[in-house]
């Protein structure tokens, strides 16, 4: 029989807004799908649609969702959801973190239903507690003061710092941060040619091991020649949305990959994707879009599962940015022994949705 696929977009307040180089976020703007068999088992998927990472906005999610969901109904098992992937993949291109929220929702179903986990289900290896990264946003000097203080005090040490644009502020906070653990930037794109990012990152070298997208995505040519300048490790995450980017990545660059789970298109095209960077010898961070919940801080947690050297994990901040979450047990990195282990144990995801958010499905017409 068919599952019931249902999906809705649930804007979730910031306990502060966010900003970068490219967008500043008061809201998450996510799509989350709801699975359900006749047995009453439920599945749970999300996606986070950023025209500035891929194209895709949430209108054309929620299209995609809209034609879609009736199909994706009748995938029963593993290799069909494959099968289906593959057949589809210019399809999921445009709409990658719609699929995500589809396939993350019908694996965690089908998982529960042969009752095991998600890992077991995809031959991975079961999840461990990860060190989250502290990520600082490019906000005034009051939300960074605060920001430092929240993360040292749950002794988080590695950073990624948003770049701001001005250059005495950042320099000033890689120089404080680099005081207490590893730190890297996030430019957002922000400069528009090589000269312009080298004049920019050259003060920061001495505090800073890596870049984020210093130039815009893809101009390989320009980051070739901030690092061959400024020796920073470059770390790829518009640049590298599907497995065929790799290809285009200078040889012997030194590159990092920011692996996000919705901006692939789902655990499979992720977890696809990672190999073919660990083929190449290339460093990996599990990263996060701005906003997500705990379904996809789960899901991050599958893939870093098979990483033996991960540079940074950016997902799981759950509550510590939302004003509410949609599971239980809520996910945020650094989860302890305990909740690890009911994890590992539990079947699919191990995520129940919250009477909040079981409350705004039913209120959905089938």
């Amino acid at each position: 029989m068919p599952f019931e696929l249902r999906f809705l977009s649930l804007p979730i307040a910031f306990r502060q807004a966010f900003s970068h180089a490219s967008a500043s976020r008061k809201f998450a703007e996510n799509v989350i799908v709801m699975a359900r068999d006749q047995e009453g088992r439920v599945g749970l998927g999300e996606g986070c649609p950023r025209p500035y990472v891929t194209g895709e906005t949430l209108e054309a999610a929620q299209s995609f969702l809209t034609a879609h969901l009736p199909l994706l109904s009748n995938i029963q098992d593993l290799d069909g959801l494959r099968s289906w992937s593959t057949s589809n993949k210019l399809v999921i291109d445009l709409c990658p973190s719609a699929f995500c929220a589809a396939e993350l929702a019908l694996l965690d179903l089908i998982a529960q239903r042969d009752g095991v986990s998600v890992e077991t289900l995809l031959g991975l290896p079961p999840i461990i507690d990860q060190p989250l990264s502290a990520v600082y946003s490019a906000s005034g000097g009051l939300a960074f003061s605060a920001q430092h203080l929240a993360f040292r005090a749950r002794g988080i040490r590695d950073a990624k710092l948003k770049i701001s644009g001005n250059s005495a502020r950042d320099m000033s906070r890689a120089s404080q941060l680099s005081r207490f653990g590893s730190v890297r930037v996030d430019a957002n794109n922000l400069w528009r040619d090589a000269a312009q990012a080298i004049k920019a990152l050259t003060p920061l070298t001495p505090f800073i091991w890596a870049v984020e997208e210093p130039c815009s995505p893809k101009d390989w040519a320009s980051m070739t020649s901030i690092q061959t300048t400024t020796g920073l490790t470059l770390i790829a995450d518009e640049s590298v949305t599907k497995v065929e980017d790799l290809e285009e990545i200078p040889t012997g660059l030194k590159v990092a990959i920011n692996l996000r789970v919705s901006k692939h298109g789902g655990l499979i095209r992720t977890l696809d994707l990672l190999r073919a960077a660990q083929n190449r010898g290339l460093d990996v961070i599990i990263g996060a879009q701005v906003g997500e919940t705990s379904i996809l801080a789960r899901a991050a947690l599958s893939v870093a599962a098979i990483v033996p050297r991960l540079r940074g994990f950016e997902a799981g901040y759950g509550t510590w940015l939302l004003q509410f979450d949609v599971t239980e047990p809520a996910i945020k990195a650094q989860l302890g022994a305990k909740l690890i282990a009911e994890l590992q144990a539990a079947p699919g995801l191990g995520l129940s949705p919250s009477q909040r958010l079981k409350g705004e499905f039913e209120c959905l017409s089938v």
